[in-house]
């Protein structure tokens, strides 16, 4: 070794440490490490030499791929712990794990792989955990696989399932705790209140002269009434009748116009959220909310919006003919459910065969229409 391999060395691995500043599991091929400018143009022995002996003292950890192969640069503190390591079982076994990352080994595979002996592995793996080097954990997929991981690192939400399981078991009350909150933050955000309130001066149209019924009804027919046209026509005179008491529509929601843009997105849901503290110290994140709301748009609940670069969503108007799209006792429906051809007015109007235009009732001022519009 020359003088200068190990000055070479101490510089790669400070410009793959300062290059990896952002990405702590970046990969490093041959054509990476020659462009650090660290190593003399095309001195490829060079580089090999240099990257053999990082490799050796831990530095570099070789990651195979079909197409080549890479490194990943290990930290000092974790090149150090193999130095105190006592045997190639052990090495063995724990650059297996420390390769695994979050994901951890299965102790069959770590067995398979290196070819052990039941005691030569277990010997391993408890000399290893009694150093607090790796610990073992069991996943959401088979919890009867014995797994390890190092001591220092959490499972990925993958192996422990994520915020969606407590103790190994899915949080079946707290997903739809939470798709609840995503639907009433969506329905808010993506529409507007409503209540229903007759303005001053908002008026039915002039009823016409009461008694002047055109159409020719028989006297048969006028006499099957409670009242003749020759009385309500005596009743012209009298006092004219207070205007009815309107009910006020209770404050309901409706969809905005076409074009609005204020939807909101999965990143605002998420910032909503936490806010509320609803997600009992789960460390709630964009993807996991993201996975709600592909379930709420798979069930027909929600809707994206394409909002320019944005991707909002609003929360779908189900159809009164097709209730079982939603839940029934959900709060997906902007109005309670009813059909319009069953509860208008007509069909249960005391005085319908006395109803046409420019008759004593008509539907221009029909006040039973004036209650049910409101």
């Amino acid at each position: 070794m020359d003088d200068e391999t190990p000055l070479l060395k101490t510089q790669l691995y400070t410009a793959c440490e300062d290059a990896c500043s952002g990405d702590p599991n970046r990969l490093f091929s041959q054509e990476d490490l020659m462009a650090l400018n660290v190593i003399p143009p095309k001195d490829v022995k060079k580089l090999l030499q240099i990257v053999q002996l990082l490799t050796r003292e831990r530095l570099f950890a070789p990651v195979h791929f079909h197409s080549g192969l890479a490194w990943r640069v290990r930290p000092e503190a974790e090149a150090v712990k193999y130095k105190s390591l006592t045997s190639e079982d052990q090495v063995l076994v724990y650059e297996i794990i420390d390769a695994a990352g979050q994901e951890g080994a299965w102790q069959q595979e770590i067995k398979k792989r290196l070819n052990l002996q039941d005691n030569a592995l277990r010997k391993a793996l408890k000399e290893l955990e009694a150093k607090r080097f790796i610990q073992q954990f069991t996943t959401v997929e088979n919890t009867s696989k014995k797994m390890w991981i190092k001591f220092n690192l959490q499972p990925s939400a993958r192996a422990t399932g994520g915020p969606w399981y407590t103790d190994q078991y899915l949080d079946e009350a707290f997903i739809d705790v939470l798709q609840t909150v995503v639907v009433r933050i969506i329905k808010e955000r993506g529409s507007y209140r409503s209540t229903g309130e007759r303005k001053p001066g908002s008026v039915s149209p002039v009823l016409p002269k009461k008694g002047i019924i055109r159409g020719g009804a028989s006297e048969a027919a006028m006499k099957s009434k409670k009242r003749t046209a020759d009385a309500m026509s005596r009743d012209d005179s009298a006092a004219p009748a207070p205007p009815p008491a309107y009910k006020v529509r209770g404050t309901v929601r409706l969809p905005l116009p076409a074009g609005y843009t204020g939807y909101p997105t999965a990143e605002e849901i998420t910032t909503e959220i936490i806010q509320k503290q609803v997600a009992k110290g789960q460390p709630l994140k964009t993807e996991h909310v993201q996975e709600l709301i592909d379930i709420l748009v798979w069930e027909n609940r929600i809707e994206a919006v394409k909002m320019g670069e944005r991707v909002g969503y609003r929360a779908v108007r189900i159809s009164k003919h097709n209730p079982e799209m939603a839940k029934l006792d959900s709060e997906d429906f902007w109005e309670p459910r009813t059909n319009g051809l069953t509860t208008v007015p007509c069909g249960q109007c005391p005085v319908f065969e006395l109803c046409e235009e420019g008759g004593p009732v008509w539907a221009g001022g029909c006040e039973y229409f004036d209650k049910w519009l409101a």
